[in-house]
């Protein structure tokens, strides 16, 4: 069996890209029973996906969810620690005693594999723990308290110390694994990397023909300078002076508390101080041409994209900035759009795509896309994902003598 932990987030929060994980686990292993935990908010929101209830071996659980540090994955949380072991216990001591089991944190937080370590250990079963890493493995390399007991059990300890039980981690790029190597090779021998899937619920086309104008340029995902929205909004103000009506700037995304909503004036739509509901997510990104990817070094070392995804799965052609994810997508891939060296090039490939667009360019980066697009489908990741669990965990899901 494989229960499949969810105990960050509820809602619509990741829940395409976890949809899209739970996929390639559950077709890389059609003999084991995959349970996925969560809120009930995120379950409703993951059974809205046909391509993954369809499933026949997937099935649901919802559980309680810590309320302690929504959002702060990074924070040392006792009563969220307490949260996470329990959760994780009580799903293996309802699981068949004799049945080997594997134990995936879909997301993590500073404690959750300590918790998870500990609760299958003391669960009676033959238990291996898989923990997932997005964005928040560059809290390891952030501050840290100066509180024993809070060193201790934050993530950099995690990373580099012993657990009970065998234990891998998961980044979802081979870049970010070799930016780990760099950083912290003792975590880097305990970790696996699987590159990021797309959605198949969210396939769509690109456009039929890039028009001569207006030329729509987006920014997608949350609204933040560490994903560089200051720099889309700087290079929307400059484009919208300098070329008027010939080019749209489009934030596909929210806008968190606390913004200057005044500098967002000069996109085309009022900023969304929630989340946009479906229908309006894929109006804005369905209408783009290009989708710019400002990315910075440092978070982005250690992140992979969900913008890049979007990207990628609707077909729109990239203007970003040189960072490993970006470069190895433009090595396997070839040309997917225009890839930066720093904000002043990203402004060249812009006004250069407004004042001089290529149609056929275009659409040769539509197609190199397409073959991005189909090679990170969950049917094309799990066999892949099948031999890491194979050669990480090798005494666990051994076929019968």
């Amino acid at each position: 069996m494989i229960s499949i932990f969810e105990m960050s987030w509820t809602g619509t929060t990741h829940a395409p890209g976890n949809s899209a994980t739970t996929q390639i686990v559950a077709r890389a292993w059609p003999e084991q029973d995959v349970v996925f935990h969560a809120d009930a908010s995120h379950i409703a929101e993951l059974q809205r996906d046909a391509s993954l209830t369809t499933l026949p071996n997937v099935r649901f659980s919802p559980v309680p969810v810590s309320s302690a540090w929504p959002g702060r994955p990074a924070v040392v949380s006792a009563a969220r620690a307490w949260q996470e072991f329990s959760t994780v216990l009580r799903a293996l001591r309802a699981a068949p005693r004799h049945e080997p089991q594997l134990v995936f944190l879909i997301s993590t937080t500073a404690t959750g594999s300590a918790a998870a370590a500990w609760a299958s250990r003391l669960s009676g079963r033959q238990v291996a723990v898989q923990v997932g890493l997005h964005g928040n493995l560059s809290d390891a390399f952030g501050w840290r308290s100066r509180n024993p007991v809070s060193r201790a059990a934050d993530l950099h300890a995690a990373l580099v110390g012993r657990h009970p039980v065998p234990l891998r981690f998961l980044v979802l790029e081979e870049g970010i694994k070799a930016a780990l190597e760099q950083r912290l090779p003792a975590a880097a021998r305990r970790t696996d990397a699987l590159p990021l899937p797309i959605n198949p619920a969210e396939l769509c086309d690109a456009p039929a023909a890039l028009p001569s104008s207006p030329i729509r340029f987006g920014f997608v995902g949350l609204g933040t300078a560490d994903k560089g929205i200051d720099i889309f909004l700087r290079l929307a103000s400059a484009m919208r002076t300098r070329h008027g009506d010939r080019a749209e700037f489009v934030h596909v995304g929210r806008v968190p508390g606390g913004a200057n909503l005044a500098s967002y004036a000069v996109l085309r739509d009022p900023p969304a101080t929630a989340l946009l509901s479906r229908d309006e997510f894929t109006r804005r990104l369905g209408g783009l041409h290009h989708v710019v990817l400002p990315f910075g070094r440092g978070y982005y070392d250690l992140s992979a994209s969900g913008a890049l995804m979007d990207a990628i799965t609707w077909l729109r052609p990239v203007i970003t900035t040189r960072v490993p994810l970006t470069e190895r997508l433009f090595e396997e891939f070839g040309d997917v759009g225009v890839l930066c060296d720093d904000e002043a090039a990203l402004a060249v490939a812009v006004e250069e795509a407004i004042i001089r667009p290529d149609p056929e360019r275009y659409l040769r980066q539509v197609e190199a896309l397409r073959r991005a697009r189909t090679a990170r489908h969950p049917a094309e990741l799990a066999q892949r994902y099948r031999h890491l669990v194979e050669c990480g965990f090798p005494d666990l899901f051994k076929p019968a003598a």
